[in-house]
């Protein structure tokens, strides 16, 4: 089972890897498109979040819960509704 801080942490290496950003200055509660996270940037990430961690999101995720810890909430929820019955993977 995934972990907020987990996915947190693979949100923010996105970040960090598609646009430059620096670690340091990647906020949880900042707006994603402060750091140049433009509308194709975001689909993939949104993509790139359901081949990570198994879950079916809308591409629209990131315009609805902009920042990496409403982001991680949203993802984590959606991971653990997908859990079969019993929780175990």
């Amino acid at each position: 089972m995934f972990k907020h801080q987990e996915i947190a942490d693979w949100i923010t290496a996105f970040i960090v890897e598609r646009t430059g950003v620096p670690e340091y200055e990647v906020e949880p509660d900042e707006n994603l498109g402060s750091y140049g996270l433009g509308s194709m940037q975001a689909v993939d990430l949104v993509g790139s979040l359901e081949d990570r961690f198994g879950v079916a999101l809308a591409p629209t995720l990131v315009f609805q819960f902009p920042t990496v810890r409403e982001l991680a909430a949203v993802v984590l929820q959606r991971v653990g509704q997908a859990l079969p019955v019993g929780g175990e993977a």
